[in-house]
């Protein structure tokens, strides 16, 4: 590692709050028994002492750690032409994530910021995973997508094959971000219809606002209903009504109408949690949807 990559990684590490390392420790009953577990333990930077443990392990088990991630990413990064911005740490640092910009996209009525998401765990909980992650600018509104189908790469690999693999699954991601944003052309060029839309609040709150009686609708999936609906409205207006404007109605409730108590609960429910799924079931209602109904229907459901 030459001195300006070096630099270039305790840089990133710095400005992204991922300079910290985590070790593997034996478990140890009080007896004196040494177990075949390990505890996982953070150590930031500085301290003697863990200042929190992320899970338990086998002994087998090998920390990818974080300087390794960001050098592995940026070295990948370099030979795409993209560059490494933005990351940061989930659940206290059991999820960390890294992310290089892509060129600004435009669709609907808005600009989108665009970034791809590489995800590793630190509880043993998944290897490292690549994804997507949009921010529509006008409203702040973001979504993140984990692609499942692009493989991901374990903790034990060699340094040169870790980077091998994450320059094809990087340009993998690109690709894959690409058809994302087709996708999202398409959804602002269709009508929904109330069928759609209904399947789409049924799927983020598991109610048929329609066909269930209010009694019988609770007071907190009403007011879930009722804090939807002030988000379609508003998207409705900036996007005008189409089906992009009702996935966006979707991302702002998730982005904006769910209470946090701290910016990295938001990341970690919009990334890895409730959010992140309801989005992503969103998504994936609206696309089944088109593709059903737009193929054999193109002008009743057209812009």
């Amino acid at each position: 590692m030459n001195i300006q990559h070096f630099e270039n990684v305790q840089n990133l590490l710095q400005s992204t709050g991922l300079n910290w390392e985590v070790k593997k420790e034996p478990i140890i009953h009080p007896s004196g028994l040494v177990t075949d577990h390990y505890g996982l333990y953070r150590y930031n930077q500085g301290e003697d002492n863990p200042s929190n443990c992320f899970g338990v392990a086998k002994g087998r088990y090998t920390i990818f750690q974080n300087d390794a991630m960001a050098d592995t990413v940026l070295r990948a990064t370099d030979s795409l032409g993209v560059d490494v911005t933005k990351g940061g740490e989930l659940s206290g640092g059991a999820k960390v994530y890294l992310q290089a910009q892509l060129p600004d996209a435009y669709v609907g009525k808005s600009d989108i910021k665009r970034y791809l998401t590489v995800l590793n765990s630190h509880d043993g909980s998944a290897s490292i995973g690549f994804g997507s992650t949009n921010t529509v600018v006008a409203c702040t509104n973001t979504f993140h997508m984990a692609h499942k189908g692009i493989s991901k790469f374990r903790h034990t690999e060699s340094a040169q094959y870790r980077i091998d693999q994450a320059i094809d699954r990087f340009k993998a991601t690109i690709l894959a971000d690409e058809q994302l944003y087709k996708n999202f052309e398409r959804m602002s060029e269709a009508r929904p219809t109330e069928h759609i839309v209904q399947a789409v609040i049924n799927g983020m709150f598991s109610v048929d606002a329609v066909k269930t009686k209010k009694e019988d609708i609770s007071t907190r999936k009403a007011n879930q209903l009722r804090q939807f609906a002030q988000a379609y409205t508003i998207e409705r207006d900036l996007e005008g009504d189409t089906l992009w404007g009702l996935f966006n109605a979707v991302t702002r409730y998730t982005n904006h109408m769910v209470t946090h108590s701290t910016t990295e609960k938001k990341d970690e429910y919009l990334m890895t949690g409730g959010g992140n799924k309801i989005n992503e079931t969103a998504y994936e209602t609206i696309m089944q949807f088109i593709d059903s109904n737009l193929a054999s229907n193109p002008q009743v459901f057209t812009v």
